[in-house]
């Protein structure tokens, strides 16, 4: 829990001072990582649209896929560098910033843990398109776009199914 606090005190810290109205400038080491987990954590806190999963949605293809985090790279899925010393579970220690979020927030937040759940496993999968390669570039001229769905479509479907709406938002 040591990493999940350090991201949060950070992130707090980013809220804190745009709240006042003061420039922030995030920028971690080589950007890819950290950053990530830091600005997409102060958003939660700022904006509650972010806090249900349409904006979650959002969020993610924002500041994750978007922005090129290195989702190959960092899990060894569908990248030469399997066996990469870089790996990391950058994206899943997030995910569980927003878990210790959403259990000490829990009616600021619009979805349950099972929705954490869901994206984490999708994550892990590599059937959705979303979390493969490292760069919108590389998902592109692998025609992943093409031969993959993306998690986002699915999350509402299996909403329907598995209720990761909040009990208390409904």
């Amino acid at each position: 829990l040591e990493h999940a606090s350090l991201v949060l005190r950070a992130s707090v810290r980013v809220t804190t001072r745009v709240l006042e109205g003061r420039p922030v400038l995030v920028h971690c080491s080589d950007g890819w990582d950290r950053t990530a987990q830091v600005c997409a954590t102060a958003q939660l806190l700022l904006d509650p649209y972010f806090r249900t999963i349409e904006g979650f949605g959002v969020l993610v293809e924002k500041e994750w896929i978007s922005f090129g985090h290195k989702f190959g790279q960092r899990t060894g899925v569908c990248d030469k560098h399997f066996d990469d010393p870089q790996r990391s579970p950058i994206f899943l220690q997030w995910l569980d910033v927003v878990f210790q979020l959403i259990c000490q927030f829990p009616e600021k937040f619009a979805f349950s843990t099972s929705f954490l759940e869901f994206v984490a496993d999708a994550y892990l999968s590599n059937q959705f398109g979303n979390f493969l390669h490292n760069t919108e570039r590389d998902r592109r001229d692998d025609g992943i776009v093409l031969r993959t769905y993306s998690v986002w479509h699915d999350a509402g479907a299996w909403d329907i199914c598995h209720g990761f709406l909040d009990s208390r938002s409904s």
